[in-house]
């Protein structure tokens, strides 16, 4: 009979797991410098809460199941969700703002991996009760994430949900045609991106401002993009991320911190600002975030909210941490509360593992 774990799990070995609790250590540590206070939420929500929150709920991407009440539970997703539910129910008479972080699992069924995986340990923040004014703070907060961890090869992007949102809106494309769009964007798939715009009339400066959406990055991607917008609603977005540029070379003049306009998100909660950031070798994000302005609203409490969270499954492969070296005590196993005695005074300095031995002594040995 062969044993195995649900696809998309993982064992974690000794030193993974000391690799993990030191991320989640110093991650932390930065949380707490900015005043974020730690919670812990359930495992388990009922999935009514998702189907009321989201509009359109992957619903195959949930581990679902039933309590003794028939009624239908999740695990979490993510910890955006139940830390916003918090604050709409609980902390409902309760004066914003709201710093939380977290560390917990959360997850996910991933039909396809691409480095991916189905549990993950998730640390992050959540800034509620403040407008986009505060968003600088919560960039600068990831971006010290990032430099805690000693990463020094990261790329961190920053976008804007509203640039694409608006577009669509202003040239009327219509809910499917815009989840098309996005996905022809997202991948940055420019013949059939030409093609679909052409078969859907679009012409002149909207089709012009889609087809460059997925090219509109690094250096002068804010500058180039102003040049193409065809409405003065697209132009005021270019202008808030223009200012958050120029905040950003003043609190963090050495941080890799480029701009995407084609970072088209994902979830369709995000309202503003979206953000990632990326490291060599890892196919995905490790790191991603973004405005929230809209979610707690739909759970009966309008506030606006911004955070991130910071995927610790990924680094394992790439981050090592140097532990303090545990010493070995042998010890004749007829004297082990000796030894246990001996060990207790020498644990001051450091780990030690006990280990019997034929020998007629103690010995501390590396």
């Amino acid at each position: 009979m062969q044993i195995q774990i649900p696809t998309g799990m993982r064992d974690l070995f000794p030193e993974e797991c000391t690799n993990k609790e030191e991320m989640k250590r110093r991650i932390l540590n930065v949380f707490r410098s900015y005043g974020y206070a730690i919670v812990e939420t359930p495992l388990i929500e009922y999935y009514a809460t998702y189907q009321n929150t989201f509009d359109s709920i992957k619903e195959e991407q949930l581990y679902k199941f039933m309590d003794d009440n028939g009624q239908i539970l999740a695990l979490r997703t993510d910890m955006t969700l139940p830390i916003a539910r918090l604050c709409a129910t609980k902390l409902g008479n309760v004066k914003p703002p709201f710093r939380f972080c977290y560390a917990s699992n959360v997850y996910k069924v991933r039909q396809s991996f691409a480095g991916k995986r189905n549990e993950v340990t998730d640390c992050g923040i959540e800034l509620i009760g403040l407008d986009k004014q505060s968003d600088p703070e919560v960039v600068t907060c990831a971006i010290d994430t990032l430099e805690a961890l000693g990463l020094k090869e990261y790329t961190f992007e920053i976008g804007n949900s509203d640039i694409f949102k608006q577009a669509c809106a202003l040239a009327g494309v219509d809910a499917e045609d815009r989840t098309i769009l996005a996905d022809l964007i997202d991948r940055k798939s420019m013949i059939d991106l030409k093609d679909f715009l052409s078969q859907k009339g679009f012409e002149g400066k909207v089709s012009g401002f889609f087809r460059s959406l997925p090219l509109a990055n690094g250096e002068n991607a804010l500058a180039e993009s102003r040049k193409i917008c065809f409405d003065e609603k697209l132009v005021n977005v270019i202008s808030q991320l223009e200012k958050l540029q120029s905040d950003l070379l003043l609190l963090k003049p050495k941080a890799k911190i480029s701009f995407d306009l084609g970072k088209v998100p994902h979830l369709n909660y995000y309202t503003g600002i979206i953000f990632e950031a990326f490291i060599p070798g890892i196919g995905t994000s490790i790191l991603s975030g973004g405005r929230y302005d809209t979610l707690l609203q739909k759970l009966g409490r309008d506030l606006p909210a911004c955070g991130f969270g910071i995927k610790l499954d990924y680094l394992l492969e790439k981050e090592q941490f140097q532990q303090p070296a545990c010493r070995k005590l042998l010890y004749p196993a007829d004297r082990i509360v000796e030894a246990l005695m001996h060990a207790e005074e020498l644990r001051k300095e450091g780990p030690v593992e006990l280990v019997p031995w034929d020998q007629d002594k103690m010995e501390v040995v590396k």
